[in-house]
């Protein structure tokens, strides 16, 4: 099972509305913010099957892994590269998954798809952040243990990225991300295509502290839940549409913000000029018992009269945030939601200036704001997957 859980859960859940189901599956989650900076399921890959961390990440659709296909360039998770036993593991360039897959991807949807073709499915995926992986489309059995009551062991063959290029890429508590995004070929359409769900339901708690559960399916939702429309983002990205921001009731600029969720992304970021109003008005507004400090983690952080143990002993210095959508739907940002305690006894803020990444003009929430988020926020996108 995953790490006890702090008293107040956020999840986030998308929903595309099907058949009435009572089948889930429920995923104990490892890992945290910080220090490992993701959040992930183990999955068994292979026969004899071996486990992998893959990090949960609704910006992505496909599913890939390290893998000893040839080489491994900079193959530096937790455990040793997955490793292809037979060679009809590999998808072919004439499969329809990997037409499907070059239409999903961002810039590969205006290369011609091979409608024949015995070579490999190949892939190359580049992230908000700069990184890459590079590779070729594997299938084989992939084993999850549950912690679903309807079934303890998910046993499929699944396809997924066999990625033997990652740039750049440092040592790392995972060996690769499991898509949750909403294109054909991610985690959640294949587990639907194979009918091992009928809702595709996808919803995650992660604590501060630590750990929590991703589940799929027809999961058994709290009652008081906080309703926002779901529309699909031309990246495949959850977007709730357009957000205000506010701290303290107060806007931050005049502008609405683009919102997607991406539980990839470590921290949350922002357009340069809202970024900079935010930052003004933090600075403003935090108690004067806090001192700036430089630390190696993050751009902004506080430091007190002693060390702060957890993020809990100064949240009352913070103001809180809050996220508005254009049909009144608002989420509730607490201070332990956007601040990240270091190693050093420092706290520092977990927003970012995105401007120097691509589509920096959007507000990308990630796995800081995503924690322990007061009111449930529940996304209701109108398309079913086919």
């Amino acid at each position: 099972m995953a790490a006890t859980l702090s008293p107040i859960i956020g999840v986030l859940l998308i929903l595309l509305p099907l058949a009435s189901s009572s089948s889930y599956i429920k995923l104990p989650l490892g890992g945290k913010v910080h220090p490992e900076g993701h959040f992930y399921v183990t999955m068994n890959v292979g026969v004899p099957a071996k486990p992998y961390f893959l990090g949960i990440d609704t910006g992505s659709n496909l599913t890939w892994l390290e893998c000893q296909h040839r080489i491994c360039k900079n193959c530096k998770g937790r455990h040793q590269p997955y490793h292809p036993k037979k060679p009809h593991n590999f998808v072919k360039r004439g499969d329809p998954l990997c037409c499907q897959l070059l239409k999903d991807l961002p810039g590969h949807n205006k290369r011609p798809c091979a409608r024949k073709g015995s070579g490999q499915c190949r892939y190359k995926i580049q992230y908000f952040d700069g990184k890459s992986s590079e590779g070729v489309v594997a299938r084989d059995m992939v084993t999850v243990h549950t912690a679903s009551l309807h079934q303890d062991t998910l046993r499929e063959q699944i396809d997924f990225g066999c990625g033997y290029n990652q740039q750049p890429w440092k040592s790392s508590v995972i060996d690769g991300i499991l898509g949750l995004g909403m294109g054909r070929v991610g985690f959640v359409a294949q587990l639907k295509a194979h009918k091992m769900i009928t809702k595709d339901i996808i919803g995650h708690c992660l604590s501060i502290d630590g750990g929590g559960y991703l589940f799929v399916g027809d999961y058994n939702l709290p009652t008081s839940i906080t309703w926002a429309p779901m529309r699909k983002h031309q990246h495949h990205y959850y977007t709730p549409g357009p957000g205000k921001l506010s701290i303290e009731g107060k806007h931050i600029g005049t502008d609405k913000l683009e919102v997607v969720f991406d539980s990839g992304a470590t921290y949350t970021y922002l357009p340069d000029q809202t970024y900079n109003r935010l930052l003004a008005e933090v600075k403003t507004t935090v108690s004067k018992s806090l001192s700036k400090v430089q630390d190696a983690l993050l751009p902004v952080c506080w430091k007190g009269s002693k060390p702060i143990r957890s993020i809990k002993e100064i949240k009352g210095k913070f103001k809180p945030l809050s996220l508005e959508f254009d049909n009144k739907a608002v989420m509730h940002i607490p201070p332990e939601n956007y601040l990240v305690h270091t190693s050093h006894g420092n706290v520092c803020l977990g927003i970012l200036n995105g401007s120097r990444f691509p589509e920096g003009q959007m507000m990308r929430i990630g796995g800081v704001k995503l924690a322990d988020i007061v009111r449930f926020l529940k996304l209701l996108h109108h398309a079913c997957l086919q």
